[in-house]
């Protein structure tokens, strides 16, 4: 059995799967739960930084092109 919080699945080409299992804090006491519990919310800012990047990129990529306007000069 894998203890990790997280497994992640890629095969080029393909999707990347990310899936998170929280770890078991009940059976760790003090500092290891206080850690544990502070390295689960940087891994969840992390992905929420992956997905504001990820939204970032589509909508940029979905807006329309500014028109230009050419002006001559002589």
């Amino acid at each position: 059995m894998n203890d990790s919080m997280f497994e992640i699945s890629f095969q080029p080409g393909e999707e990347v799967v990310i899936r998170l299992r929280p770890p078991n804090l009940k059976m760790m006491k003090g500092e290891t739960a206080q850690h544990l519990i502070g390295a689960k919310k940087e891994m969840l800012m992390a992905l929420r930084s992956l997905l504001d990047e990820a939204i970032n990129k589509t909508e940029a990529a979905a807006a329309p092109e500014e028109e230009k306007t050419r002006i001559k000069v002589e």
